[in-house]
């Protein structure tokens, strides 16, 4: 599998399916999912919120368990599906274990929607605070040991100065550093 790096907003990543680092009530106020929802239209919005309906019809609970995946159309965005990431707890805590599941099961669903590409925020990295280095390493261990026909993944960041730390850290797991 190849992974780059892509510098820039999430809705402008070069990929058949992007990702969201969500909360798990899928509320796309904040960071990516609110990047997808201003871009893609309240189409998105509308669809998480009919994903949070039905978990609650089956379960009670109105939001969904931390490293799940949802997909729902893409809106206005260029995009086949959004795969929307649960990367915190109901408390907004995460951990690399939950940042390591998000990224396996966002692969996974980016399989099943047929995506050979998908572009990844850093999980968790924001309002979940988990450090950027270890949510990184995370990911890489989650694309490494994945077992999808996902071709591409690109773990997007916003600051250009953190491409050669994300680029240190990927090779340092891809090459068993």
């Amino acid at each position: 599998m190849k992974i780059s790096i892509f510098v820039g907003d999430i809705v402008d990543a070069p990929a058949e399916a992007v990702c969201t680092s969500t909360n798990p009530r899928l509320s796309l106020m904040m960071g990516t999912g609110a990047a997808v929802r201003e871009k893609g239209g309240f189409e998105i919005l509308r669809a998480c919120e009919e994903l949070i309906e039905v978990e609650s019809r089956k379960s009670g609970k109105k939001f969904l368990c931390a490293g799940s995946a949802h997909v729902t159309a893409a809106g206005k965005l260029p995009f086949k599906a959004v795969i929307h990431c649960v990367a915190s707890d109901a408390s907004h805590m995460s951990s690399p274990d939950i940042v390591r599941t998000c990224a396996k099961n966002a692969l996974i669903a980016a399989d099943q929607a047929g995506c050979r590409s998908v572009a990844m925020p850093v999980f968790a990295s924001g309002h979940a605070r988990v450090k950027f280095d270890r949510a990184v390493q995370a990911m890489a261990e989650a694309i490494r040991d994945s077992q999808t026909s996902v071709e591409k993944v690109a773990i997007v960041v916003l600051e250009r100065q953190r491409n050669e730390e994300v680029r240190r850290i990927v090779d340092a797991v891809m090459n068993g550093s």
